[in-house]
């Protein structure tokens, strides 16, 4: 499922709700999405691994999209997904139409069943169905921390972490500083309910004015060009902003304008580039500090 950028994800906290459809009616597989709860189940007790239930509502609940963006659709989570646990997504969506009808009926037991009082709520099944836990979602959630609290219901050890090099100061600094500023972007960003183009301009002026203030004193000369090449993708985003009816509301494009998604694409291909010089530079956790 093509996603938002996760950077539009951070200054909206709505981002692009995943496409329900996507995700198929019946059947099980491990590690793939499936609102299939009694396929995924019955698939658990056979091979004993233990299920993952997602109460969602995938196309109205900021909070569900973030954790779709931040976490569900990263390669990291779907890598140690695909080994380890079954996804049931029982949606609760304002569009009826994702969901069949005798599904409607069924995600409403469950949601009883369970005590679910908002969303989204993750509950978590051993092989013969018996509750383990229940997580929810977090603003500073990133794939690793999400799998460690997982595997910590599970009991189970979380993937092994590469021995760490040693961080470049000035490397560290300037992720540091990107990751302070994508977070209270992020804060004013969840405080917005129903967002215009306006107030998205607005964010985005705030990020880039927080990544303009920066200090890049002594950093090495490719993670320099990197950070300057997020700047400027900000700065061409902020074009492509400026030209849209400020008054409109987000949820009233279908789809971005062509100009703002090629926009928004550079700047998501920016922090890929800029994260990949952070590792190198030492800073291995820059992907989890930048919810990248």
């Amino acid at each position: 499922m093509k996603k938002l950028p996760l950077l539009a994800a951070a200054l909206l906290a709505l981002p692009a709700a995943a496409d329900q459809s996507a995700i198929p009616f019946y059947g099980a597989e491990l590690g793939a999405w499936t609102q299939d709860y009694v396929a995924a189940t019955n698939a658990a007790a056979t091979d004993g691994k233990p299920v993952f239930l997602d109460f969602t509502g995938s196309d109205w609940c900021g909070w569900c999209m973030l954790m779709e963006n931040k976490v569900f659709c990263t390669q990291e989570w779907e890598d140690w997904a695909a080994t380890n646990i079954y996804l049931v997504t029982l949606d609760f969506p304002n569009d009826k139409s994702k969901v069949p009808e005798d599904y409607q009926k069924r995600n409403r037991e469950l949601s009883k069943q369970y005590g679910v009082r908002g969303y989204p709520t993750y509950i978590v099944l051993d092989s013969k169905g018996e509750k383990l836990g229940q997580l929810g979602a977090s603003r500073d959630a990133t794939p690793a921390k999400f799998i460690r609290q997982l595997c910590n219901v599970l009991g189970i050890d979380p993937p092994a972490k590469a021995a760490a090099a040693p961080a470049d100061p000035a490397a560290k600094r300037i992720v540091d500083g990107i990751a302070a500023t994508m977070k209270e972007t992020e804060k004013k960003a969840l405080a917005i309910t129903d967002p215009t183009v306006a107030q998205f301009g607005s964010l985005f002026e705030s990020a880039s004015a927080g990544l303009e203030k920066i200090d890049t004193a002594g950093a090495p000369e490719k993670l320099l060009a990197a950070f300057q090449s997020l700047r400027a993708a900000f700065a061409g985003m902020k074009t492509e902003i400026a030209k849209l009816d400020q008054e409109k509301k987000l949820k009233e494009f279908a789809n971005p304008p062509a100009g703002l998604e090629k926009a928004m694409e550079t700047v998501h291909n920016a922090f890929e580039a800029f994260v990949a010089e952070a590792a190198a530079c030492g800073i291995e956790d820059a992907a989890d500090l930048l919810d990248f």
